[in-house]
């Protein structure tokens, strides 16, 4: 006989044939998913986001290699209204003293490190020469006009300065990033004590530490949520502790095996991967609902324990295997993508939903033999489980959708025509800010080091010589032309570079600046010769940072920057920088995603065609399900918010869950409804399915509300999104499901109907 679950389902065949040997398979998993999870490590590279085999990313570690890279320099904010008398001003260089002491600290630079330009013996004195004076406002003025990002150092209304701290450790690891940050805390408590400024330590590193802090937070806080929620919401359904247990517990042990394998596997958590677990829970209480309330039924009809375990395996465990599969293949969608991060999470997100499906279904037949006989049988005037208060409900929203299916139909293509608008004017957005919360205290000062500064997120333009050294007359002159052509950009403020230089000193592209540059560059630490020139001498940077802005923004203004330093400098000058990366491809990759999206759709439709054998059940059941993508995308459009990369991946991972009830309600409505005609057959599908599909949504969404205890607003984001498009999945379901079979579709289903009939009455006659 054909399966819906292409015969993968008997996998739990298994524990009703063979419960002793299954039960101590169980155990062995159980124990390799604990000592995996304390095997289970976190990626710390940030940049990772978007690392793959595409020129920009390419060049942007190439580039980081050869010169400065902003993504290894910390940042301490000291900010205070008191900042500029000269008690406070004084501790602010005693400050920079100290820093420079601080174990792993390679080289500071503030206003304290600014000097005038050489005087005729060489010799050049710093800008603050004297503290105890105070910031006045002519030295303010002084710093700020200083050529050597005197804008970046001190903000403009004098209360809020910026060390720039680079440790000795290139690309420094967590450990690393996580002492020196805790060093320049504890010294800049030490030093400022005493005083009312604050100093804060931020930067790109300070945000990978602390996104590492929330992904090993959010493990616990998630996978925890999940369980008592998963178990209260499943007793709550059946009003039944051993009900509760036969629910939850396949799913609890579902999730640990996926967390404790990727620990086995040596598959890293990421800000992406980290809903894995989690959500195969929760995708797994909804399947144990389903087993248990077939399990249940068959019980009560007088089945035994095993008799009904089969029955309720026969009946949705195929169905339930086949949602697996049409969720893996929404993950497996990802993994078209040429960006590392993305395929790696659709290919454990694939593997793991598919195992925590089969570990599902074999788990609930080992319970419901193990400790169904202690689920008593419902007597009359016992307290009846959710279940039967929503059955006639679910039977008029079907008859209603019979009764007004043509109506509901028009309705429909409308909805679609204007939801796919709204989606094609989706623009795309993203920021390195998103990942963590804007209450955190490096995110939050990075955003008033945006605001006072003239912009925190960095832009790296590389200007190869040629045949001349960087440094020489002709290089000179054309880094002055790169540096001027950018500078005159609305939105780029104070660039560094060489010609940075040549005004500090007063000189210009001549033989004696070149000369002059030369031996200051030998005398430069290799930190400082990386912010100017790179490894090999034969290119040089010119360093620029914007404002944060949507993505949709940020590109048009990299366009221009980029036009503007190629027709300068030459076609050979390269624009990169995390700010480039992040907005260039991150547009790219959410533009490739929508191709993602688009292949989980078909790929779901031909496994549902082929487990259906019929292509317009198939075409049905994947049209339904795409209806509440585009409806989340449009409450989207509407809120304001941009496709964020997080959205797209969510909007595909929902829309495979989606597929879930879709599959359940069509298995019961082809294969189990006992009507003949097509309308009472649907009223009878809903009065005895959609009460589950009810439950079911419930369990998810409540599973899905443990995303707003993570830290991290990209998980937050995948859980609203994933709850809405479940939402409205529901709600086609009960009505625009139904509608659409009776109206436009009904001639594609009674054959089937009657087929299905037929072949029941086959299977009856004896004989």
């Amino acid at each position: 006989m054909w399966s819906l679950g292409f015969g993968l389902e008997r996998v739990a065949w298994l524990a009703l044939s063979r419960p002793r040997l299954t039960a101590v398979l169980a155990v062995v998993m159980v124990a390799a998913s604990i000592f995996g999870l304390t095997r289970v490590k976190f990626d710390e590279d940030l940049r990772a986001v978007f690392a793959g085999e595409n020129e920009t990313y390419r060049n942007y570690v190439r580039i980081t290699e050869e010169f400065v890279d902003p993504e290894n320099e910390n940042l301490l904010l000291v900010e205070g209204p008191d900042l500029a008398s000269p008690g406070s001003f004084e501790k602010l260089q005693e400050l920079q003293f100290e820093l420079q002491f601080v174990d792993g600290v390679d080289n500071v630079f503030s206003l304290f490190a600014l000097r005038h330009p050489p005087d005729d013996n060489g010799d050049s004195a710093l800008v603050v020469s004297d503290a105890s004076q105070g910031l006045t406002p002519q030295l303010a003025q002084e710093i700020r006009s200083h050529p050597l990002l005197g804008q970046k150092l001190l903000a403009e209304d004098g209360t809020a300065m910026i060390y720039v701290v680079t440790p000795t450790e290139p690309k420094a690891p967590l450990s690393t990033v996580r002492a020196l940050k805790a060093e320049m805390e504890k010294t800049a408590a030490t030093v400022l004590e005493g005083t009312d400024l604050k100093a804060t330590v931020t930067g790109f590193p300070a945000m990978r530490a602390g996104i590492i802090d929330v992904l090993i937070r959010d493990q616990l806080r998630l996978n925890l949520a999940g369980v008592v929620v998963g178990f209260l919401v499943s007793l709550v359904v059946f009003r039944s502790l051993i009900g509760a247990v036969m629910t939850a517990v396949p799913a609890i042990i579902a999730g640990m095996a996926v967390l404790g394998g990727m620990g086995l596997l040596g598959v890293p958590v990421t800000a992406m991967s980290n809903i894995i677990p989690a959500l195969a829970m929760i995708v797994g209480y909804a399947d144990g609902i389903h087993l248990s309330h077939a399990w249940r039924q068959r019980r009560d009809e007088g089945a035994s324990p095993w008799e009904a375990a089969r029955a309720a395996q026969d009946q949705v465990g195929a169905a339930c295997v086949l949602t697996a599969i049409t969720t893996s293949v929404s993950f497996l969608a990802l993994t078209i993508s040429d960006v590392a991060i993305l395929r790696n999470f659709g290919w454990t997100g694939a593997i793991g939903i598919m195992l925590s499906g089969l570990i599902v279904i074999t788990m609930h037949a080992l319970l419901a033999l193990s400790i169904g006989r202690f689920w008593k049988s419902r007597r009359a005037g016992s307290v009846p489980d959710l279940f039967k208060p929503l059955a006639e409900p679910c039977a008029a929203l079907c008859r209603f959708a019979i009764g007004h299916a043509r109506t509901i139909a028009l309705m429909i293509a409308v909805l679609l025509v204007a939801l796919s608008m709204a989606y094609i004017n989706f623009p795309a957005d993203y920021s390195v800010r998103e990942h963590l919360p804007q209450s955190d205290p490096a995110n939050a000062a990075l955003g008033r080091i945006d605001d006072h500064f003239g912009g925190a997120f960095p832009i790296q333009i590389v200007v190869p010589a040629g045949e001349d050294s960087p440094l020489s007359p002709a290089g000179l002159a054309k880094i002055r032309a790169v540096h001027e052509a950018i500078a005159e950009i609305p939105g780029v403020e104070s660039p560094l570079s060489l010609w940075s230089l040549v005004t500090w000193i007063g000189g210009d592209a001549d033989e004696a600046t070149s000369a002059k540059l030369t031996a200051d560059m030998d005398q430069l630490s290799a930190t400082a010769r990386s912010r100017f020139l790179g490894q090999d001498g034969k290119a040089s940077l010119v360093s620029a940072s914007v404002q944060e802005m949507p993505t949709y923004v940020t590109l048009p203004l990299l366009d221009r920057i980029e036009q503007a330093a190629k027709q300068a400098g030459g076609p050979d000058v390269i624009v990169t920088g995390v700010t480039v990366v992040t907005a260039r491809e991150s547009t790219r990759t959410i533009d490739n995603l929508n191709v993602s999206l688009t292949f989980a759709i078909f790929g779901d439709l031909t496994i549902m065609i082929l487990a259906f054998r019929n292509f317009w059940v198939g075409f049905l059941a994947v049209f339904s399900n795409t209806m509440p993508v585009l409806g989340t995308c449009a409450v989207l459009f509407l809120m304001g918010r941009g496709m964020q990369l997080n959205t797209v991946i969510a909007l595909i991972v929902s829309f495979g869950v989606t597929v879930d009830e879709t599959t359940h309600y069509l298995n019961h409505l082809i294969n189990h409804g006992r009507s003949p005609k097509l309308s009472n057959r649907l009223v009878e599908t809903s009065h005895l399915v959609g009460p589950v599909m009810i439950s079911t949504t419930i369990i998810i969404l409540c599973g899905l509300a443990t995303t707003l205890t993570s830290g991290l607003p990209t998980v937050t984001l995948f859980g609203l999104i994933t709850a809405l498009t479940l939402t409205f999945a529901l709600i086609g379901d009960l009505i625009f499901l139904p509608a659409l079979i009776a109206g436009p579709a009904r001639r594609w289903f009674e054959p089937r109907m009657r087929a299905a009939k037929a072949a029941e009455a086959a299977e009856e006659t004896p004989g």
